[in-house]
Parts: structure tokens; sequence; C-alpha cells
């Protein structure tokens, strides 16, 4: 008989493309998974899952890991929930190769990175976030750009509500770069909220149309939870019926967080979303707790603090619910703290929204494929999946105690109910504790 370096033993195994669940022995060694048996195995270390399901680790496509800094606190945060792999740099905001990865050689989970257009737009000198680029700016964009896709950048991340005024132009001379690699994903942050959400998206969905590209809106739910949630899936479901390669995430939150000194809080925020500055909360910075309610805290901090991180209790609950149970929204945290600090998705969003979806009547593996394979297959990663061969990215649950509890007070409190999380079948966490040091790789696109 066979010695594996680990076995879990008695566990209730998780196929998410299968669409089961299987009580089986898994068998793990140099890294990766290399046996799945209901006969007895023997490991040098062995893992008592008996009374939990194990599940491929989950794969976060949407996170932020720009602080250089500090890398730790969102990778730990992710880690202690869950996720095993992880792509950051959406919203446009992600970093140039030379500027991050000196400071990611030892991920805490396997990570990679997308190059964002903001990014691009300040290494060409277009710093006025209102005007587009110039010809000469578009030039050295389309070079840098494609440098990173050369050095394994996993794609072109946008947030045009960012970059409110850029034209479609400056957007297809970079898709003209990136056609020319494969497997390249671009996910949009789309060019407004709230009732214009619904021309913001058939605006990307045109380019999926017409560009040999994948693309995916960005948090769906956030951008779109006002009332045209409904629409909007319409037409995507619709779009990808005629051809276009376009998918989305969400979070399971109806509150949404971002910098207050970018163009999301232009004046005019309150008629987009029926709320005012008494649902906004600040979430780093000295002033974190405080609403921009309290007398000129709005105007002060959008000229003092502009990098504060501000969380918007705006979104319609239900909206969240109905964009979760699409089959095809894969969860995402859009993790982003500054100083330690910033919202509770970064440290609850995969036990939230599997409870949220069996809530709804998901089985185990319909709610753990919108966590695991469908964004793997979203982002042609080789994970996602228990199998013989695959990665020993695993992750086991007490899926009567799996929970959230991290709050928009403290944030960063780790979930209930994770028992084990294993990258490259080593033991991660056991029962919240991050174990031992990093044990995640850096990832570069294929």
């Amino acid at each position: 008989m066979s010695v594996y370096d680990l076995v879990l033993r008695g566990g209730v195994v998780l196929l998410p493309e299968l669409n089961k669940e299987e009580k089986l022995n898994i068998g793990i060694s140099q890294r990766k998974i290399a046996a799945l048996s209901a006969d007895e195995m023997e490991g040098r270390e062995v893992i008592d899952a008996s009374g939990s399901y194990v599940s491929p680790g989950f794969i976060d496509s949407h996170m932020h890991d720009e602080e250089k800094e500090d890398g730790d606190t969102i990778e730990k945060a992710l880690l202690r929930q869950g996720v095993t792999t992880a792509i950051a740099g959406n919203c446009g905001s992600g970093p140039l190769g030379d500027e991050i990865l000196p400071f990611r050689r030892e991920p805490w989970i396997n990570l990679g990175y997308l190059t964002g257009h903001k990014k691009l737009r300040e290494a060409a000198g277009a710093v006025d976030r209102y005007l587009p680029a110039t010809k000469a700016q578009i030039e050295i964009m389309r070079s840098l750009l494609r440098k990173e896709l050369e050095n394994g950048s996993f794609g072109l991340s946008i947030g045009l509500e960012y970059l409110p005024n850029t034209p479609i132009s400056e957007l297809e001379a970079l898709f003209e770069v990136a056609v020319d690699f494969p497997k390249i994903w671009v996910p949009v942050h789309i060019r407004e909220d709230g009732p214009a959400s619904v021309r913001a998206t058939q605006e990307i969905i045109d380019l999926a149309l017409k560009w040999p590209l994948r693309f995916q809106i960005s948090h769906l739910g956030s951008m779109t939870g006002f009332g045209q949630l409904a629409k909007i899936l319409e037409m995507i479901d619709r779009a990808r019926a005629e051809g276009a390669d376009i998918t989305f995430d969400c979070y399971p939150y109806d509150a949404f967080c971002t910098d207050l000194g970018s163009a999301v809080f232009d004046p005019g925020f309150e008629k987009r979303w029926g709320k005012g500055k008494e649902a906004l909360e600040v979430a780093s910075g000295p002033n974190r707790g405080k609403w921009l309610n309290e007398e000129g805290l709005y105007e002060r901090l959008r000229k003092e603090e502009p990098e504060c991180l501000i969380i918007a209790h705006v979104i319609k609950e239900e909206e969240v619910r109905l964009c979760l149970s699409h089959p095809e929204c894969s969860i995402a945290s859009d993790g982003l703290l500054k100083g330690g600090h910033g919202h509770p998705r970064a440290a609850g969003t995969f036990p939230r929204a599997l409870r949220l979806l069996r809530e709804m009547g998901a089985s185990w593996p319909q709610a753990v494929r919108k966590c695991t394979s469908l964004p793997a297959g979203m982002n042609w990663l080789d994970k996602g999946l228990i199998r013989e061969g695959a990665d020993a990215d695993l992750v086991i649950f007490d899926g009567d105690k799996l929970r959230d509890t991290a709050t928009f007070t403290d944030e960063l409190l780790p979930p209930e109910g994770i028992k084990w999380v294993i990258i490259g079948g080593e033991p991660a966490v056991k029962d919240s504790e991050v174990l031992g040091g990093p044990k995640g790789e850096l990832m570069r696109r294929n």
C-alpha cells in the first residue's frame, strides 16, 4: 500500500463540476492529489475529516493587494476563510510588475496579478482622471501593457467609473495589444452605477461582441443593485447566447467600499443611490467609524484624506441575492484594506456567500462551484477541482457551523466552521490559526 505525504480521511468530498458529493479519502503527495478512494489509505500525516465537507480551495478572482508594504493582512484574511488562490489588481488599479512583485515573492496564497489601466495611464503621464490620454501617452501604455503580458500578467483590468471620461478608442488601442496573447482576461468596473448601469453594461457587452477577449463585469451586484439587476442579467444572458465571452462576479454584502476621493463620490451621488451622506461610513484612517453626515466631514476628507475608504450602505439586499443566485455568477470578495482596515468582505465573503446560497436552496456542490470550479474556468486556472493530479489546494469545513463573523466595526474577525485550509498539500490554517510561514506561490499566466 502506498504511503502518502498527507491523507484526508473520512470527509464528504464535494465535486462541484459533477454536482455531487461522495465520502472519500484523499491521498496527497508532492503537492498534488495522488489518490481518491473509499478504501483505507496510509499517510505520514493524517487529518480526520469525518463529519466535515472537503472542498477545492476557494478562488477569489477579484481582490486588491496593492499595498506594497502590507500584503500579509489581506492575504491572511482571505486564507482564513478558505481562499487558496486569488487574482489581484482589479478595477484598473493593478500595479506594474516591477512595482509589486519584489514584495510578493512568498505570498500566503497562490497569487496572480492583473495590469491596471489606471496604472498604465499614470506611468504614461495621463494623471488627470477626467481627461483622455493623448496619442503619445497611449503608445507608452501599449508598450507597457505588452511587456506586462509577456511577463505573465493575467490580463488588463479596467475601472471606468474611476476614469469616467475614458473614450472607447483608448481602451481599444490596448485591446489591440491584448489580442496578441492567449487567454487574456479583461475584468471591468463599469462606467456608471445606479440607474445608468444599464447603458454602462451595454457598453461592455458591445465590446465583448466585438473583441475576442474574455470580459468580466466586476461586483455586478454593487453596481446594479438599485433596481436594475434583473434587466441587466437578461442582457448578459442574451449577449452570451449571441457569442459574447462575458462573465460576472458578486460579493454577498449590501454595501460597497472605495476611496472617498474617487469619482464615485463626486457630487450627485445621492441622486444615483437614493441615499445621502448618512449612509456613508468612514472605514479607514483616523476618522474610522464616523459617518459623512457629520458637519463638514465629507468636504474635509475629500480634500485632506482622499484615500480614506468609505463604506456605502446603499445597495438593495434582494438585488445582491438575485445576483448570487444566477448559475453563472462567481463569488469574489473585492477585498480592499488600507492600514489593516476596510470592509468585512475581506474576511467573510466566502462563508457568507455559501450560507446565503444554501438558504436560497443550493446544494453544497452547487454553492461551492461558485467559489471553485466556476471562477477557475473563468480565469483559465488549472484549479478548483478535486481529482487525481490536481493541485492539493483544499478546504475542510463544518457545514452546520460555517458562517462569517466579520462586521463593519470589526472587519477582520475570522469565520466559524473552517477547520482546515491546505495549500499545495501543506496545512496552512487550522481552526482560524495560520500555521507557519507562507505556502502560496506567485502565479503567472501560462
